[in-house]
């Protein structure tokens, strides 16, 4: 740990920044399944304001919680007390580190991803970060705060591209976070969960641009299984993703229904694709999602025409074989308006096994309930179930966690629109199912609090990591100002 200094443009904004935004009462997350009314909520733009707002905090014995974008379904931001919301903090600085001989980032808490890949495609030379989420409406202290990973097969979560972190603790200082200062401190810090402090700033890793060749195939579930093709692209491909879109083949036949595969692989060729084309490519997959928004509304009222739909959207929109070569955050960043469709989404993790085989085995019980459950006319999955497989990771309260950084693990999701009946049922029972079978444990930042028997299972797998954590907690939050909400204080109060 180090204290960190105020910078230039700090002290230069005392004078002008105001911390409070006045009239704002409520406040909800994107999905708008977490809602509060905190006593006071906050837009800081500076360090000054944060100290500001800490130092009220103590002086009023109010407890502080931290929301970006708002991207989370967990009720990690739910406060009655002190709410800071740090979209406003959103300056970037482009480094070459002498030291570690490559190029870094530094972003303020609030940078998101779609401003943060753009100053570093514009940079000379131009500059990316070789794996990062889909969405790129979401924040740099979002994704690492909550453990959130892209599809990249060779590494791990974004958390453990950080390398150091600067963070306003409860004693009103800025403390910096690093592996070279700190080893066991920074993997707390990687995922802190808002525990620690406040994220002021952060420094990731980058690299030069690159290209990537991305091929969106669509195979038979069961000629892709048989095949053994999983293995062969995770240990040959720079990232994969596969989607389960329910219902893609006519006349409700399991048998029929195809993967969508997505494999990327770097490459020295030009693109195939310049930023014109991405462009309106995006401008008409904002267009899609928009339109798609009311047909999604429909389902939600009228489970019963959700085969047909999927079915429809899958066939127009999506089954197209295609082969491109794009620039690495426009291939990384695949789908764009997103926002457009309000969804629930739960994603739990497990180790993936030698031959990957319990990775498929849990797959495969996902499309078996879909149709057993579409027998009785219960349609609870209706816009897909995604699955990725990274490498371990070695911060503490990672779900991914492994002592061996090479060790697979498999993340799966299961996403509907907002409303969809028999949903929550439905990812309790796959939930419940993976943590029984295969010790799975929740991404912090998605739906989990609502599985039954979840706190005891998380206490009891993540078990001395917790402790570890804790100890790093109590040193710099020992009264436990940044600690607001029932499901933390479960997990982490003994």
């Amino acid at each position: 740990m180090a204290l960190v200094k105020d910078t230039v443009k700090d002290t230069f904004t005392k004078v002008i920044s105001n911390v409070e935004h006045f009239g704002e009462k409520d406040w909800h997350n994107w999905a708008e399944n977490q809602k509060c009314t905190p006593d006071e909520i906050f837009r800081p733009v500076n360090l000054h304001d944060l100290k500001t707002i800490v130092k009220k905090a103590k002086e009023n014995n109010k407890k502080i919680r931290c929301a970006a974008a708002g991207h989370s379904w967990s009720s990690l931001s739910v406060t009655n007390g002190y709410l800071v919301i740090v979209t406003n903090l959103n300056d970037i600085e482009i480094q070459y580190n002498e030291k570690l001989k490559t190029w870094t980032v530094t972003t303020e808490a609030g940078v998101y991803l779609k401003d943060l890949d753009e100053k570093l495609r514009k940079h000379d030379p131009p500059l990316a970060i070789d794996s990062s989420t889909v969405l790129t409406t979401v924040t740099t202290s979002g994704v690492v705060s909550t453990g959130s990973h892209g599809m990249r097969c060779s590494t791990s979560n974004m958390s453990e591209k950080v390398i150091s972190f600067q963070i306003l603790t409860a004693d009103g200082e800025l403390h910096e976070f690093s592996d070279e200062i700190d080893p066991v401190e920074m993997s707390a810090a990687r995922i802190s969960l808002g525990l620690l402090g406040i994220i002021y700033k952060l420094t990731f890793k980058v690299e030069p641009m690159f290209n990537m060749i991305e091929k969106d195939n669509f195979p038979k579930i069961s000629d892709y299984w048989k095949a053994k093709n999983l293995k062969n692209d995770v240990m040959n491909c720079d990232s994969i993703e596969i989607l389960y879109w329910p219902f893609n083949t006519s006349g409700l036949q399991e048998k029929n229904d195809k993967l969508w595969v997505k494999t990327y692989q770097r490459t020295d060729k030009d693109v195939t694709e310049n930023q014109l084309q991405v462009k309106l490519s995006q401008t008409f997959q904002n267009y899609g999602l928009k339109f798609g928004e009311h047909l999604y509304e429909h389902i939600a009222k009228h489970p019963e025409s959700t085969p047909f739909i999927t079915n429809l959207l899958f066939n127009v929109g999506v089954d197209h074989e295609s082969e491109k070569i794009l620039q690495a955050p426009d291939a990384i960043h695949y789908q764009s308006g997103i926002d457009y469709l309000k969804c629930m989404e739960q994603e739990l993790s497990f180790k993936a096994n030698h031959d990957f085989s319990n990775c498929i085995e849990a797959l495969n019980h996902v499309f078996k309930r879909v149709y057993e459950l579409a027998a009785v006319n219960k349609y609870p999955l209706n816009i897909s179930s995604e699955f990725r497989i990274n490498k371990a990771s070695q911060s503490l309260l990672a779900p991914t966690y492994d002592k061996d950084p090479n060790a697979y693990y498999c993340s799966i999701t299961v996403l509907s629109v907002n409303g969809t009946r028999d949903y929550l049922d439905f990812s309790i029972e796959i939930a419940e199912k993976w943590m029984k079978k295969y010790n799975a444990l929740p991404h912090w930042g998605k739906l989990w609090e609502h599985i039954p028997g979840i706190i005891p299972h998380i206490r009891k797998n993540v078990g001395k990591r917790l402790d570890d954590f804790e100890k790093v907690r109590a040193k710099y939050d020992p009264d436990k100002y940044f600690f607001d909400n029932e499901s933390l204080r479960q997990i982490f109060s003994k």
